[in-house]
C-alpha cells in the first residue's frame, strides 16, 4: 500500500475508479508506527490525485468534535506533498501526524 491512515474514530471506505484510488479497510498488516485502533490502506496510483485523499481527511473530521490521525506514506514525493496541503489546515481538536513509511 503507498499511503496508511489511522485514526482514534472509525475510518469510512472509499472507491474512486475514476481516479485510481482506492481507500480499503486496513487488514491484518502490523504497522508498528500506528498506535491508533483503526486503520484504512490507500492505494493511490498518481499524486495528482492526493486531494482526495486531503479531501477524505478533512470530510471524515467535520463529522467529529474531535479527532486523532496517523498518516504514515511510502513515496518520498507523496509525503512532501501531503505535508504541504496539510500544514495550512490546522483545526481545534483534530490532530494529524504524517511520517515517512
Amino acid at each position: 500500500m503507498d499511503i496508511f491512515i489511522a485514526s482514534n474514530r472509525q475510518l469510512p471506505i472509499r472507491y474512486y475508479v475514476q481516479e485510481a484510488v482506492w481507500i480499503r479497510r486496513g487488514g491484518n498488516t502490523k504497522l508498528p508506527d500506528l498506535t491508533l485502533p483503526f486503520f484504512v490502506e490507500v492505494e493511490i496510483k498518481s499524486h495528482y490525485n492526493l486531494s482526495i485523499i486531503r479531501d477524505y481527511i478533512f470530510d471524515f473530521q467535520k463529522q467529529y468534535k474531535q479527532t486523532e490521525i496517523q498518516i504514515l506514506i511510502k513515496d518520498t514525493a507523496f509525503l512532501a506533498v501531503m505535508q504541504d496541503m496539510l500544514a495550512s489546515h490546522e483545526r481545534t481538536h483534530h490532530a494529524i501526524t504524517i511520517y515517512p513509511l
